[in-house]
């Protein structure tokens, strides 16, 4: 019956990292598009002018109208929001129609009344005048509409005004005329002289009043940067990125659980604990230098749970970047108990065992032995271990491109066989035994195995390595726990 799966919960943040090979790739892209989305969105012109305005105080045109001519601020206020008025877009959405008939194909764009009323803000200055601020996301578009703007109220004031003074002109000249019919007052009577003057001082203070601006500042553009917009957005999109990613692997890890403590993989893979690595060691890896205290217990244990040695592989699951470094150092720690140790590269496709024992380029090794091309002494290199303990080494050697249907051969089994009769431990570095057959094709003919498992191994995993091993009759003798990584995520 095969045993149920033992795991240990993860948080989000250690489930987002084990899936980062797709959780990472996403937070970026969707950081990265609202970014430009907001590049390509945001950023504006705005176009600013400032009419100043003529004080209207003494102005009889104005002497009868709704505004109070004695206060400059409100006086101010009201003719803001008349620049902003229906009738001054309105005026400014038939300039553009006529520049857009005379130049159909480089005219501007088209503008509503409605669409205008986002675009033009016009407020009264703490000097009671009017400025008015023309945004847009084009330049151009700012500073036209910001021009006709000013043009449309001068245009539209002036005729407001004209219009009031004629109003007052046409009252005036009817109470004339009703006194020049009243039979008892002559023509040149002074009342008539006096109309003429409120006449004549209307029409002149229309004249000078006009449009009512003194002068109005050309139109400036202050374009907003889009830099800013583009960077908020694209944190904004990397954080919501980020905790949704997160959720999902969560919600993932749920569904594939990982062993992340010693006592998961031992329950799991039915099989004692050798010991335990929490950390890097203190030192880049040399032979003839202490291999370690964890790895020294390592050796201690594996002669424990199997005193009569043989031939083991050690091995993992998935691929491990400390795995053959670890047998390298359980390798000389065991030849510094003074046992008879040899220690095999069988990792064909990585080699790193041999690079730490700086022996990677010698010629011949264990592809040569099986094929017959050489003999076991020929490719056998001693290693010194510290003081007299040594060690042998057997390469990689040439590679090939089927190395698991070499190692299934009779040849294989004799070489095998007549090892462990020679060494009190042989031990074997495999690739990952889910990666390639290489390993499963050793361990029918070895004695047990050693498996390295590093911290975020999947236990679906681990289940299938224990069932293999089932098949193989290859029991695992011990389990060394790696804490140092959370690598296994797809």
């Amino acid at each position: 019956m095969t045993a149920p799966l033992q795991t240990s919960s993860i948080g989000p943040v250690e489930a987002f990292w084990r899936f980062r090979a797709w959780t990472v790739p996403i937070t970026i892209v969707v950081g990265i598009l609202a970014g430009l989305a907001a590049l390509a969105t945001s950023g504006t012109s705005t176009a600013t002018t400032t009419l100043y305005l003529t004080d209207p105080r003494g102005t009889p045109v104005f002497s009868e109208g709704s505004t109070n001519p004695t206060d400059l601020n409100r006086f101010a206020r009201q003719r803001a929001a008349f620049a902003e008025s229906v009738s001054v877009r309105q005026l400014v959405v038939d300039e553009i129609d006529k520049l857009r008939a005379a130049d159909p194909e480089n005219g501007p764009v088209e503008e509503t009344v409605k669409g205008l009323e986002d675009v033009i803000n016009a407020s009264a200055t703490s000097t009671s005048d009017i400025m008015v601020a023309c945004t847009a996301t084009d330049e151009a578009r700012a500073l036209l509409v910001c021009d006709l703007v000013k043009n449309a109220y001068v245009n539209l004031t002036n005729a407001d005004t004209t219009s009031r003074a004629e109003a007052a002109v046409n009252a005036y000249l009817a109470d004339r005329d009703r006194l020049i019919a009243d039979q008892d007052v002559s023509p040149g009577a002074s009342a008539i002289d006096e109309i003429d003057l409120r006449i004549a001082e209307v029409r002149s203070a229309a004249a000078l009043y006009g449009s009512g601006v003194e002068f109005i500042d050309s139109p400036e553009v202050d374009e907003d940067s889009r830099l800013l917009p583009a960077v908020q957005f694209a944190l904004a999109g990397l954080l919501f990125a980020g905790f949704a990613m997160a959720a999902l692997a969560w919600f993932r890890a749920g569904r594939r659980p990982v062993v992340v403590a010693s006592g998961d993989a031992t329950a799991t893979l039915r099989a004692p604990l050798l010991g335990e690595i929490t950390g890097p060691p203190e030192a880049p890896f040399d032979a003839i230098s202490p291999p370690g205290v964890a790895y020294q217990l390592l050796a201690t244990s594996l002669g424990a749970v199997h005193p009569d040695g043989g031939v083991v592989l050690a091995g993992t699951a998935l691929p491990s970047l400390g795995a053959s470094e670890t047998v390298a150092r359980v390798a000389a720690a065991s030849a510094r108990e003074g046992r008879r140790v040899l220690v095999i590269d069988g990792n064909l496709r990585d080699r790193r065992l041999s690079r730490l024992f700086g022996v990677e380029a010698a010629a011949g090794g264990l592809t040569e032995m099986l094929a017959g091309l050489t003999t076991y002494e020929e490719v056998r290199r001693s290693i010194g271990v510290g003081g007299a303990a040594t060690l042998d080494l057997v390469t990689g050697g040439r590679p090939i491109d089927d190395p698991s249907s070499l190692f299934r051969s009779q040849a294989a089994r004799d070489t095998l066989a007549s090892l462990r009769q020679q060494y009190d431990l042989v031990l074997i570095d495999v690739p990952p035994l889910l990666s390639v057959a290489d390993g499963s094709a050793l361990a029918s003919e070895a004695d047990g195995v050693m498996l390295m498992v590093d911290r975020g191994t999947e236990s679906h995993d681990l289940d299938t390595v224990r069932q293999r091993l089932d098949v193989l009759r290859a029991p695992v003798l011990g389990i060394v726990f790696d804490h140092r990584s959370l690598e296994h995520g797809r």
